[in-house]
């Protein structure tokens, strides 16, 4: 019986050894996704923030919303633990604020991201935050290498940034010109006409300064985002604005502009007119300074 056993025995594992040799040895595999994925991942997750963050958070706004201006910088936002945790999507703030709809946010002129989105994103973090970039895809502005400025642009640029400060002086002149012209008119005073002259003739002569400066100055935007049409149309709105003043100081110095009479009107009506085109002008700088067109929401 003991015999019997031992034969059992020796059958059973000379088939187990047998098999161990026979069976393929099996190949390690490695953990998370290949080289190609992150690739893949680090493009897509670079271009959703593209289209959906970058107007309230590149690189390009004066003021980020939160002070977080980078978000096209992967590498950057991967190495902020406040942003990302590494591998783990729960933990991470970026990826909680993406999915519950907070980022973008109510205001922006943007949509929320689609439910395969947020799944990219979220697999973009269990990938580790890949930040390399596959090739035909822009790299973020902050890892673009810098190129050479010249010394005058430098100092048009330099020069550029008194604009805002320029701008107070020629403002308050034509807008004290639009009060001390109501003034004139309630009183049917014709003395009032020599200090609306000499406020309209010297906020006109102080605009064109100001406009060249706003002209040097260097405000980096991205092409087709809100914050670059802002900026264009706050350009060419100044300039206009700076023209259209010379235009009042012409027209109250060749005229006689008597009170009730037709070029006292007209000159007026295009003093108004200056005092909206201020008002316009001075909308989209504060839109600029505040990142958006909503600074004014209550």
């Amino acid at each position: 019986m003991m015999r019997v056993f031992l034969l059992l025995l020796s059958a059973v594992f000379t088939m187990a050894v047998a098999s161990a040799v026979a069976a393929p040895a099996k190949t390690p595999t490695k953990n998370g996704p290949g080289k190609e994925e992150k690739l893949r991942l680090a493009g897509e997750v670079f271009r959703i923030f593209e289209a959906k963050c970058a107007d309230c958070h590149g690189s390009h706004l004066p003021k980020p919303k939160g002070k977080f201006g980078y978000v096209l910088d992967l590498k950057r936002v991967a190495e902020n633990p406040k942003y990302i945790v590494l591998g783990d999507p729960k933990e991470s703030e970026l990826f909680q604020m993406v999915k519950n709809d907070e980022m973008p946010g109510e205001d922006a002129d943007v949509p929320a991201l689609t439910p395969e989105e947020k799944k990219t994103v979220e697999a973009w973090v269990l990938a580790g935050a890949p930040h390399v970039l596959p090739a035909g895809v822009s790299a973020s502005p902050e890892t673009k290498p810098e190129t050479k400025v010249s010394f005058l642009r430098r100092v048009a640029n330099w020069l550029g940034k008194f604009h805002p400060l320029s701008t107070h002086f020629p403002v308050g002149l034509l807008m004290t010109a639009v009060l001390a012209e109501a003034i004139a008119w309630w009183l049917k005073r014709d003395e009032w006409m020599l200090l609306v002259r000499f406020l309209t003739v010297l906020g006109a002569l102080s605009s064109i300064p100001t406009t060249v400066l706003g002209w040097f100055a260097n405000f980096p935007t991205v092409s087709g985002s809100e914050i670059a049409t802002i900026y264009r149309f706050h350009q060419v709105l100044g300039t206009a604005t700076s023209a259209w003043a010379l235009v009042c100081a012409t027209l109250v110095c060749i005229a006689e502009c008597e009170e009730g009479s037709l070029s006292r009107r007209r000159f007026r009506g295009a003093l108004l007119f200056g005092a909206f085109l201020i008002s316009v002008v001075g909308f989209l700088g504060g839109a600029l300074n505040a990142g958006g067109l909503g600074h004014y929401k209550f």
